[in-house]
């Protein structure tokens, strides 16, 4: 009997035992001392990284006392240690069937999203244990849960804390990642040094604590300053000979840096291989570790040996299921540098689209540690099928479907790019639609939500949601048309331009939709219809060649081919497409002054504060033509137009007839202020003090385009693309307006 069986056989052994003696009420066979030195020792593992070794002795102590929630938390920090997220899970279960409110149970959950690098879902399970259990370990799992929400929010959350919590090595870890963090979220290299700092401090407070010798290493050798890592690490080293996260840096820093003569580096780094392989049970994560070294160091024979013995040893693990993914990913980094080299219709780079979709298949069928592991690899083989030619119709679909079952992170590529695909390329144009509608529409909020809180603005959070829902919108909208829904096609492509204008795909989308109703108006000989349909698509098209994206802009040969269908050649064609910008600026103009109010009215008075605290009165407005907008860093649209909306104002700063004020609706000056300065914005902000609920303002941004007498000529609601350009000719007709006899 192997080594592995006869542990797996003494495992389930002594579960029988464990479950025989609940039954009878016999005494465990362990004392109340033994069970807390064992929970110790599970301690000194976390404290040391190993484990390895905590692992082993962790399954052996749940088996003897499965009924203590919390030896089953510290056993699931040793799992952690190995990113098994599917046995921390299994951990959580077994802890909140008992109880579903026991607080290590919360603690569990939270680390077993966070071993899966889900800061969302572990917010949650990770604020109630820490409210219920005031533990350093269980508040290091809050503070992580929140790492998304940036480190300033990290660093209000850690001030909160009391001070002996503070002090102790996982909360003095944390707050060294912190800072490490900051400094590039910040752009403020200084938080480098209080990183480093923390680390000194918690070297000085818990001298045999491997992180604040592990993770000033890191830091160190990332910032080129490997001849102080090299101390570091080496003094980790002594600490835990036998953890593997101390072992790998101990590698990395010894043949990826100068340390050492080149000539050296190898061997040095086999002598810290075979003290590790001396000092810690061999376990698939210790191997796994092994291959990888192997491999950075050329041996790609030894490299898979180790390889090898993981698969032999644990075939559906983790480790094993990040081997299996070594070969799709090695066929894909040549797929891309064959790209790069030989260029998209090359022989060899077609060749190679084939040898990635065959690796990925095999992939599939392995067994894999979790469904998590097939997100890369339906996205690598869409992308594969996308540029075959001819497309493999089915298998297309079919890598869609699995990109919608699997894919967390990239709705704009699943729910956009990879539906157009396959309702541009498959009969599946109704079945892609039901996908962005029942799906996808939720996976674009999901994916914002990551963004929310790392945004400064709640503005900047909106424009990022705004992004992805048009990205499924138009992708719905294009499904539906081409499925023969054409209204709820078009209701779903209007939806997608109102949340973004720069979609220059909806733009196009929308122009062939309006095209299709140009041809019905046609048909039913509506002459009428038909020119208003193909105005519609014109000015589409027009729109779509300045909207943003790179890559060819479909615009440009639809707008030629419909200058065709209406003219019957393409004589002349070179001269329209030059006068194009020219057309659409007077299209817009004259809309633009069209909408100009029918029956002008004034407004509700208003005496405001600056920023600085001076107040501003409506009445020093008086003579002037005025220009009021009202806006607020929480509003997308807002945002989006504010480097325009800061042109604009700088445009008549010294005009002594025109005046332009805003009025922002937030409720802090300080975040006004801030967003100011981080944009370089300087036009003149009022606080709204309630006014913007009084003047009935209903949509943001809104503005106010008011003549000298103080009436209201123009009214603009929603954000504008070129709002320079667009809101001078609405100050430049008021003014003309005036000059008129």
């Amino acid at each position: 009997m192997s080594l592995r069986s006869a542990r797996y056989a003494l495992r389930v052994g002594l579960l029988l035992v464990c479950a025989v003696h609940a039954s009878c009420g016999a005494p465990p066979d362990y004392t109340a001392e033994e069970l807390e030195a064992a929970k110790a020792e599970l301690r000194d593992h976390v404290r040391l990284r190993t484990f390895e070794a905590g692992l082993l002795f962790g399954e052996d102590w749940v088996a003897r006392a499965p009924d203590d929630a919390e030896l089953r938390a510290l056993y699931a920090r040793q799992l952690a240690g190995w990113r098994l997220s599917r046995e921390i899970h299994e951990q959580a279960d077994a802890i909140l069937a008992d109880d579903p409110d026991e607080p290590w149970g919360h603690y569990v959950r939270a680390l077993a999203y966070l071993s899966e690098i889900e800061y969302e879902p572990a917010i949650e399970p990770g604020r109630r244990a820490w409210e219920a259990l005031r533990r350093p370990e269980v508040a290091a799992a809050h503070l992580e849960s929140i790492r998304n929400r940036g480190a300033e929010h990290l660093s209000e959350v850690l001030s909160t804390l009391d001070p002996a919590t503070r002090l102790s090595p996982e909360i003095l870890l944390m707050q060294a990642e912190i800072q490490s963090q900051a400094q590039y979220e910040l752009n403020d290299p200084t938080w480098a040094d209080s990183s480093l700092a923390t680390y000194s401090e918690l070297r000085e407070r818990w001298p045999d604590h491997v992180d604040g010798y592990l993770g000033a290493a890191e830091d160190l050798f990332r910032a080129n300053r490997a001849e102080e890592a090299i101390s570091l690490i080496e003094q980790a080293v002594a600490l835990a000979p036998g953890s593997v996260d101390v072992r790998q840096w101990h590698w990395w820093i010894l043949f990826l840096s100068n340390v050492l003569p080149a000539d050296e580096r190898r061997t040095a780094v086999e002598a810290s291989i075979a003290a590790f392989r001396d000092s810690a049970p061999e376990s698939v994560r210790g191997l796994y570790a092994l291959a990888d070294m192997y491999r950075d160091l050329g041996d790609e024979e030894r490299a898979k040996e180790f390889e090898a013995q993981v698969i032999e040893r644990a075939p559906l693990s983790r480790h094993a299921t990040l081997i299996y993914g070594r070969e799709y990913s090695t066929e894909r980094s040549k797929l891309n540098e064959l790209y790069r080299e030989e260029g998209r219709d090359s022989p060899e780079y077609r060749a190679q689209l084939e040898v990635v979709r065959d690796a990925v298949y095999r992939y599939l069928e392995r067994p894999l540690y979790t469904d998590r592991y097939k997100e890369s690899a339906y996205m690598g083989l869409y992308s594969a099928l996308g540029d075959m030619d001819p497309v493999p119709v089915e298998e297309l679909a079919e890598a869609v479907r699995g990109l919608a079952r699997y894919d967390r992170m990239n709705p704009h590529i699943t729910y956009g790019t990879a539906l157009l695909n396959m309702v541009d390329s498959t009969p599946y144009a109704l079945e892609a639609a039901e996908i962005a509608r029942s799906r996808g529409l939720q996976a674009a909020v999901d994916r914002a939500q990551l963004t929310r809180n790392s945004s400064r603005t709640e503005g900047e959070w909106e424009q990022s949601l705004r992004y992805y829902l048009s990205i499924v919108y138009d992708a719905m909208g294009w499904a539906y048309f081409k499925g023969g829904r054409i209204e709820d096609g078009r209701h779903a492509l209007e939806r997608a331009l109102e949340l973004t204008e720069a979609n220059r795909e909806t733009r196009y989308h929308l122009g062939q939709v309006y095209e299709h109703f140009a041809a019905e108006a046609e048909a039913r000989e509506d002459d009428g219809a038909e020119t208003e349909w193909f105005d519609r698509a014109e000015d589409s098209y027009i729109a779509g060649l300045g909207s943003t994206r790179m890559g060819e802009n479909p615009s440009q040969a639809a707008i030629e081919a419909l200058y065709e269908r209406r003219n019957g050649s393409r004589a002349g064609i070179e001269e329209y497409l030059a006068t194009l910008d020219e057309r659409d600026q007077i299209r817009r103009r004259d809309r633009i002054l069209e909408s100009r109010v029918e029956a002008a009215g004034t407004y509700e008075p208003f005496h405001l504060p600056r920023l600085d605290g001076s107040l501003v009165d409506s009445a020093d407005l008086e003579g002037k033509i005025a220009v009021v907008h009202f806006w607020g860093t929480w509003c997308g649209p807002c945002i989006v137009e504010m480097p325009e909306y800061q042109k604009f104002d700088v445009r008549y700063r010294d005009d002594p007839d025109v005046r332009v004020v805003s009025i922002s609706n937030d409720t802090s000056r300080e975040v006004v202020e801030e967003y100011l300065t981080r944009n370089n914005f300087d036009f003149e902000v009022l606080m709204d003090d309630g006014y913007v609920q009084r003047a009935g303002i209903p949509a943001w941004p809104t503005t106010w385009f008011l003549d000298r007498d103080g009436y209201v000529q123009f009214v603009k609601r929603g954000n504008t693309a070129k709002l320079d350009e667009e809101f001078t000719w609405r100050v430049e007709a008021i003014r003309e307006e005036a000059r008129r006899p």
